[in-house]
This record gives C-alpha cells, structure tokens and sequence, in this order.
C-alpha cells in the first residue's frame, strides 16, 4: 500500500489506456514507475430483502412515544460505541411504530 505525500490518504491505482497511475481523493497523481499493480476481481454483492421484525417478541415498557403520545412501546438494546461505554436502548412505538434511542 501507498500513500499520498501530500493528504497521506491511501493511494488507488487507476489505469488510462496503457498508462497506470496512483491518484488520490485530494488530486494527487503519480505514475507507477516500478510498482505492481494487481488487479482483483471481487464478487459483485446482492440486494437482500429483509422481512419487518416480528416485534411481538420483544418486551414492551412503559415509554412515551415523541411522535403521537402512546405510553407503550418496544424495546431492545445494541451496543452502538465502545465496548465500555453503556448500551443504547431503542424504542418503537406499539401505535405508530416510531423508532427513537435513548443513552444511559
């Protein structure tokens, strides 16, 4: 890997007709006079569907929803920053489906 001397951003090759090049996002651009460029082929992604959560297998709290008031609402917990720092616990609305978080 390379970097740029100017940003230090990764450099990524780039071929123009039988001319290769290291560029840049900043506008920096370098011939590749002795370095190997590889070419690779990576698997194209597919879409996935996904199916809306079942959320009647989620516990439910008593919680206001910002949006239109109801007092219940779902909730799970996802661990959104650093492993030391608290959890996020979401909400979803059992009327509306609205979706916010609160922070410990």
């Amino acid at each position: 890997m390379l970097f740029c001397p100017k940003c230090g951003s990764l450099l990524k090759p780039k071929i123009e007709g039988n001319k290769k090049f290291l560029i840049c996002s900043c506008g920096y651009k370098a011939e590749t006079e002795g370095v190997h460029l590889k070419e690779t082929v990576t698997k194209q992604t597919q879409k996935v569907e996904v199916a809306e959560e079942k959320m009647d297998a989620l516990p439910k709290t008593f919680a206001e929803c910002p949006k239109c008031g109801n007092k219940e609402a779902y909730w799970w917990m996802v661990q959104t920053r650093a492993a030391d720092e608290a959890a996020t616990r979401f909400l979803r609305c059992t009327k509306c489906k609205h979706t916010w978080r609160e922070y410990d």
